[in-house]
């Protein structure tokens, strides 16, 4: 059966069900964690009328008609790419993932990317040792953490804060706290009306009429994602990040939400004390490692 590698832009709906498959799979394997963003790329896809090949972010392995390996390059339009992916179990350790890999490190290298990272599943054994190879440092981990929401749950009555839906108007305040809270220097994130038809909505936290945060919520059927969730430092230790989070977690609860996730870094002990007295708990972690 004939073997090929398949490049793109964009993931389209088809792309989207085979790499779930291959997926599962893996999943399967290693009981393992993956962050490929699939949701929110599909969206990008869906709303952009014609595929450029200024770029690519979808490598593919082929064997015939099946999906066997895949890796991603995950970039918000920043100096920094993510890579991550796997291959079916029956056809690891023959260089599928590393000819993938070598095809992505090329892209980076041409799109002049300062910082790539390799993602990984902190309980994936092939993963890691993949990693291991190439002589990637580790930098940082993330913990995945999700919390689940029913019909009993209780709203956040008591509230001094208010969250407004950003508009592009926002765009400036947005990036102003990106890289103050995240050290985000990016100047090419979407504006928030369009980045709302992908649906991921911001929202300004604001208290007497003063913006001292934001965050942003995603909803997929009835799985909601938290993320870019962020206090001024100035408005800290004052208890409006947690009023902030249960006010997302009600927007949430109302649109039908069930299971809710977040990511946050395994050294913020202040977001992770936050996150659990909201009933969040640990489901995974991830790990970052640098290439060299």
């Amino acid at each position: 059966m004939s073997e090929f590698i398949c490049l793109k832009q964009l993931i389209d709906e088809e792309d989207f069900e085979k790499i779930n498959e291959l997926k599962t799979i893996c999943i399967n394997q290693e009981n393992m964690f993956l962050k490929l963003e699939l949701e929110f790329k599909l969206n990008i896809s869906l709303m952009q009328k014609q595929e450029s090949f200024d770029y690519v972010n979808e490598f593919f392995y082929y064997s015939g008609e099946t999906l066997v390996g895949y890796l991603g390059i995950f970039s918000l339009g920043g100096e920094t790419g993510e890579l991550t992916g796997m291959v079916h179990p029956l056809y690891r350790r023959k260089g599928t993932f590393l000819r993938l890999y070598n095809l992505a490190r090329e892209e980076c290298k041409r799109r002049n990317m300062r910082k790539v990272l390799l993602v990984c599943d902190k309980g994936s054994s092939s993963g890691l040792a993949f990693i291991e190879a190439t002589g990637a440092a580790y930098s940082f981990s993330e913990y995945e953490m999700k919390v689940k929401l029913d019909k009993k749950y209780i709203s956040q009555k008591e509230k001094s804060v208010v969250l407004r839906k950003a508009v592009n108007s926002d765009a400036d305040e947005i990036a102003k706290q990106d890289y103050i809270c995240f050290g985000n220097r990016s100047g090419t994130e979407m504006m928030p009306e369009d980045d709302e038809k992908r649906n991921r909505i911001t929202y300004m936290i604001e208290t007497d009429s003063r913006v001292i945060g934001k965050i942003r919520v995603e909803l997929n059927a009835d799985d909601g994602f938290i993320s870019g969730f962020g206090i001024l430092p100035e408005y800290r230790n004052r208890g409006y990040g947690r009023q902030a989070l249960k006010a997302a977690l009600d927007l949430l609860n109302e649109n039908n939400a069930r299971n809710v996730a977040l990511e946050v870094a395994a050294h913020n002990k202040n977001a992770l004390n936050l996150y659990r007295s909201c009933g969040f708990v640990e489901e995974s972690v991830t790990d970052y490692y640098e290439v060299q």
